[in-house]
């Protein structure tokens, strides 16, 4: 059973634009992927709600990290995950736009669950990753991976647009890992706080726009 929670409250007391930065850097990687796995110890599934209200408590980068890898793996493949979890993108850029902390979800979405088995197994497969990440990645070209800057602000509303895109284009399977790709980048060079993994993001959404261009 999944836990209870109150689905259209307010959660998060980390930055708006990303989280704080004692709990930001290279090791805030695996640690974010070690909290997930505790969230599904015991459940059958998860909701969206508690998703937000746990991860989300630190900040929006680890949240949004964590919806993009849903996007990418499998678990965006499950009929109607796609679409809600790109309105979640959407609302963490919106919150960011308006430098504003925490995410709040209208209860249809809050109440949205995922099978908590796949999000275990999707956790154990990225930890061998997120360990290498942490020793691969450095605090570099901050300027475009943290604050409220121009970067930034561009990213947030980028996530606006890729994210409500897909209440659209989540139909189309391959169209959600393409737009997991870059939020997945952005995500995870703001959380390490490494401006080099924030540019590969903006690569990356080039390349996704022109694969989905081509396939509508």
């Amino acid at each position: 059973m999944s836990k209870k929670i109150e689905p259209s409250a307010s959660h998060a007391d980390g930055s708006a634009a990303t989280s704080n930065d004692a709990q930001a850097g290279p090791e805030a990687v695996p640690t974010m992927i070690e909290r997930l796995q505790r969230l599904t110890e015991g459940q059958e599934t998860i909701t969206l709600g508690e998703l937000t209200k746990e991860i989300g408590s630190q900040g929006h980068a680890p949240l949004l990290m964590i919806a993009a890898i849903f996007m990418i793996l499998p678990v965006g493949m499950i009929p109607g995950i796609g679409g809600a979890l790109g309105t979640l993108v959407a609302l963490i850029g919106f919150y960011t736009l308006l430098g504003r902390n925490g995410i709040w979800l209208p209860g249809f979405l809050a109440k949205r669950e995922i099978p908590a088995d796949r999000v275990r197994k999707a956790a154990e497969r990225l930890r061998p990753a997120a360990d290498w990440l942490r020793r691969h990645m450095h605090r570099r070209w901050e300027p475009l991976a943290r604050g409220n800057n121009v970067s930034i602000s561009a990213i947030a509303v980028i996530l606006i647009v890729t994210g409500g895109s897909l209440l659209i284009l989540g139909a189309i399977p391959v169209t959600v890992p393409l737009v997991g790709l870059p939020i997945a980048a952005f995500s995870l060079g703001i959380l390490a706080r490494d401006g080099v993994i924030v540019a590969v993001g903006y690569a990356l959404l080039l390349i996704a726009g022109g694969a989905v261009w081509l396939i509508l």
